[in-house]
């Protein structure tokens, strides 16, 4: 079983009885509101408007059990699969109260000797590590985006070569986590990182991931941040960053 199987097969399991209050698909992030309460969050990969009918008329979320929209995880659809990874994360980023907060960065002890792979543009953290480690590679896949980034293709050349790798979890999304793990030859930290992490540590067993670092919701304002397009700078007053450790 992978990793989306193992995340997806828990949220069923937790996610029976509850209910989808709401769902934004806003063109930043994707939230997903459960009849509980609980929030989670998803990036929202928009590759191409082909016409005002982004998802067909029979797909619809709110007011659906939410262990039915949880299997839009495994959709092909991008759209899709980002509301599901938010259902799996409003149902599941609230199970545990050993959460680790502060700087993923400091929790992983990062030196000036390492080599480091970021898989996605995190800015703050490109900031923090720009001239204070060995080397930073930074791939996007659009790379035209920001002047310091690599472009995807060379990933796979660099990667073999990272002491540390902080990969976005937007890859959950679309896929392409495990295919990233094929290329990492045992460096010594791998961060799962962003909003769309699920806080779920068993779903990554025996694999390289060792913090996964990501958002619990506090306020359902995020709502209205989402619908408005919003990012991670105005989510602060109304998130938490939060960081697990993997034994």
């Amino acid at each position: 079983m992978n990793i989306y199987e193992r995340l997806l097969e828990k949220a069923l399991s937790q996610g029976r009885g509850r209910m989808i209050d709401d769902v934004r698909l806003g063109l930043g992030y994707t939230a997903v509101k459960l009849d509980s309460g609980q929030i989670g969050l998803g990036y929202t990969i928009l590759e191409e408007k082909l016409s005002c009918n982004i998802l067909p008329p029979e797909v619809s979320f709110a007011g659906k059990p939410a262990d039915v929209v949880a299997k839009y995880f495994l959709s092909a659809n991008l759209l899709e699969a980002g509301v599901g990874l938010a259902t799996i994360n409003a149902i599941l980023n609230n199970l545990r109260e050993d959460y680790l907060l502060g700087d993923p960065l400091k929790l992983a002890t990062i030196t000036s000797e390492d080599r480091v792979a970021m898989v996605g543009y995190f800015e703050p953290l490109a900031q923090k590590l720009r001239n204070k480690v060995a080397e930073l590679w930074i791939f996007e896949r659009n790379p035209a985006r920001h002047a310091e980034t690599l472009r995807e293709s060379d990933m796979f050349d660099l990667l073999p070569q990272a002491t540390v790798a902080i990969i976005t979890s937007v890859t959950l999304i679309n896929k392409t986590l495990e295919e990233i793990f094929e290329y990492l030859h045992k460096p010594r930290e791998v961060i799962l990182l962003g909003p769309s992490t699920p806080l779920f540590p068993e779903a990554f067993r025996d694999t390289p991931i060792t913090i996964l670092s990501g958002l619990l919701v506090k306020d359902e304002k995020i709502l209205t941040l989402v619908s408005e397009a919003k990012g991670t700078k105005a989510f602060k007053p109304y998130v938490e960053k939060v960081n697990l450790r993997l034994e």
